[in-house]
């Protein structure tokens, strides 16, 4: 990366006209202040790669002391990060579909829904799951099934 006085035809040394000293010194404020700038946006790497050797440096000694016998308790935090992925969301379907599981498909809170309650949120689920609308087929069986056993045409 060339500075860019020195792709500039204009010599500073032997400029003649009379305010030749004040482009000079124009130009010289110029040259440090792209110079400055050009040195701010060049620490970011060196910044983040020390934030990077740090980590990296801390997890060892995390590992050193644990080996060693150093009992370390540290805050949960699992509660913060993620909140809305909870560990019971993340599992896969249940093989015979359970109650539960089929009001968490049909997203109803209700401990005994109404089955007016049911079809209404297997409708509106199935309208934008359906899958000549772009939808699975799989989700809108297991929705499908949700609706069935909650209905209770087919036995957990």
């Amino acid at each position: 990366l060339k500075p860019f006085w020195l792709n500039s035809s204009v010599a500073l040394t032997c400029l003649p006209s009379p305010g030749a000293a004040d482009l000079q010194r124009h130009l010289c404020r110029c040259a440090i202040a792209v110079a400055t700038t050009h040195f701010q946006s060049s620490m970011w790497p060196l910044i983040f790669g020390g934030l990077g050797v740090a980590a990296l440096g801390v997890r060892h000694g995390l590992r050193v002391l644990r080996q060693s016998g150093v009992k370390l308790e540290f805050p949960n935090l699992g509660s913060f990060a993620f909140a809305s992925f909870k560990r019971d969301s993340l599992q896969g379907f249940e093989s015979p579909m359970t109650r539960v599981e089929a009001r968490h498909i049909l997203n109803i809170r209700e401990l005994n829904p109404s089955k007016d309650t049911i079809r209404e949120s297997h409708r509106k689920l199935l309208v934008s799951n359906h899958p000549d609308k772009g939808g699975s087929t799989y989700l809108a069986t297991k929705i499908n099934e949700a609706k069935e056993v909650l209905v209770g045409k087919k036995a957990t």
